[in-house]
């Protein structure tokens, strides 16, 4: 095989004694780990290294892909104005992957200098790529990159973008390495870039384990409820190197782990063996199936509509005929009575892989009853929440789906009148208005609840001649 393995290195600039000013001697196991994957590059000399970073261009709806003749990098932002880095690209690789991902039909964009100016952006090699390569430099230079940037996409989708980049390589035909830019928790300490979390720890153990044990499926399926407290930058690009070695065997090791700076940085180096082994891909459709299924089997009468709504949308293009829905389908008749017979405001919340996917809702009733309520914002959360692109139907079996029905909204004048866990708040001021429902991950207090509802009225966190008001609400899941 062409593809020889994967190189993970965080990337912190510190690390460079120009940019470090002495503090880089206080990571020195970091910076044994790194010599010795520079080491390991250097003896398997790869004629392109594939690079993956959280850093570069990230955009919300796909993979960025740098497709010039060269790319240079610098670290002036970090106070040295000493060193740069000038490497060839290689064109062959990118055609081939430009061909890979379309056949694939991945979400990705292939960035030149024209598209780089309409969108107002550098295509420089930044610092998540530089500082490894830096390391990698003393030892090996005799390369070409390609460079890659992570989107926001779902793991599962970087993961088979990644079976995708090894597809290419195998299709070009040079011996070709991965890098992983990856640095893990950024909370591991309050005096960290973040403050601490105790999940930051526990999501670092999660990554060195499953490399150390070739588990790569408990880091595939990490849950949300764990990456994202852990204010990482590296779960994406691992994921994504993790992808081009599905189906085969590999031998596994870490160089180096420590978080002297509160943030978790480690150096490891995956080797490809040419043993097929089952793909996790298969194993992640199985239980994906049967999650779904468990998720249709316990949903109550609002949420089935809802999603019965999206689907219809997705798949057809039209909206859902909830007269020859309710003929089709067994309701209870009690929420049959209050889905045809009472009004209320409706929020429909869609996430996908534990991370939000959509979200629109009314105040107060703006349909002739509830049913048609959630059938008008299911549509609009699924199509037209103007933060993300439509849903489209391989996303449909992902989606986790819930219903709030608004109360009457409440005068407070207090915040000692607010409950987060209770209450929504609905903040005004002239003509601007924001909701927040209750009872949200992330948000714990009444301050918190304002804050948030503030910025999405457009107003400052100053303005205090606001009205406030509540309103509870009923959920189903």
């Amino acid at each position: 095989m062409y593809l020889k393995g994967i190189a993970i290195s965080c990337h912190p600039p510190v690390l460079i004694p120009e940019v470090g000013g002495g503090r880089e001697h206080e990571a020195e196991k970091t910076i044994r780990g790194l010599r010795d994957l520079s080491l390991k590059v250097a003896e398997i000399k790869p004629e392109v290294i594939v690079c993956i970073t959280p850093h570069g261009n990230v955009f919300r709806d796909g993979v960025a892909v740098v497709y010039e003749q060269q790319m240079k990098g610098d670290l002036k932002q970090f106070g040295n104005d000493s060193y740069s880095l000038e490497k060839d690209c290689d064109m062959g690789l990118l055609d081939e992957l430009n061909m890979s991902f379309a056949k694939n039909q991945c979400h990705t964009i292939f960035l030149n200098q024209t598209t780089a100016d309409e969108y107002k952006i550098e295509l420089n090699i930044d610092h998540g790529v530089l500082v490894p390569l830096y390391f990698i430099e003393k030892y090996y230079k005799n390369y070409k990159i390609v460079h890659i940037t992570i989107g926001e996409l779902s793991l599962i989708e970087l993961y088979e973008m990644g079976t995708v980049i090894r597809e290419a390589i195998e299709a070009r035909g040079k011996e070709a390495m991965i890098l992983v830019s990856a640095d893990l928790s950024h909370c591991l300490k309050d005096e960290g870039p973040y403050a601490f979390n105790p999940m930051g720890a526990l999501f670092d153990e999660n990554i060195i384990t499953g490399i150390e044990q070739k588990n790569y499926y408990s880091i595939l399926t990490i849950p949300p409820q764990v990456y994202q407290p852990a204010g990482q930058c590296g779960l994406r690009p691992i994921i994504m190197g993790l992808g081009a070695i599905d189906g085969y065997d590999t031998e596994a090791e870490v160089f180096s782990y420590e978080g002297p700076f509160g943030v978790g940085y480690m150096a490891a180096y995956i080797e490809l063996k040419e043993e097929p082994i089952p793909s996790l891909i298969d194993r992640y459709d199985e239980e994906r199936m049967l999650s779904y299924k468990e998720r249709r089997t316990n949903e109550g009468p609002f949420v089935a509509l809802a999603r019965a709504t999206i689907n219809t949308w997705a798949q057809r293009g039209r909206k859902l005929n909830f007269a020859h829905y309710k003929k089709q389908n067994k309701i209870d008749p009690k929420a049959l009575e209050e889905l045809e017979n009472q009004q209320a405001g409706v929020f429909v919340s869609i996430h996908k892989h534990g991370e939000l996917r959509g979200c629109i809702g009314t105040t107060g009733p703006v349909t002739e009853n509830i049913a048609q309520e959630i059938i008008r914002n299911a549509i609009e959360a699924s199509a037209y929440d103007p933060r993300f692109l439509p849903i489209e139907e391989p996303e449909l079996r992902d989606l986790e789906i819930s219903v709030d029905v608004l109360g009457a909204p409440e005068r407070v004048t207090s915040l000692a009148e607010l409950d987060a866990k209770k209450y929504g708040v609905i903040v005004e001021k002239g003509l601007n208005r924001g909701l927040l429902l209750p009872d949200l991950e992330g948000v714990n207090t009444p301050e918190e609840q304002i804050a948030i509802a503030k910025k999405k009225a457009g107003l400052l966190e100053s303005d205090t001649d606001i009205i406030m008001h509540r309103f509870q609400v009923e959920r189903h899941l």
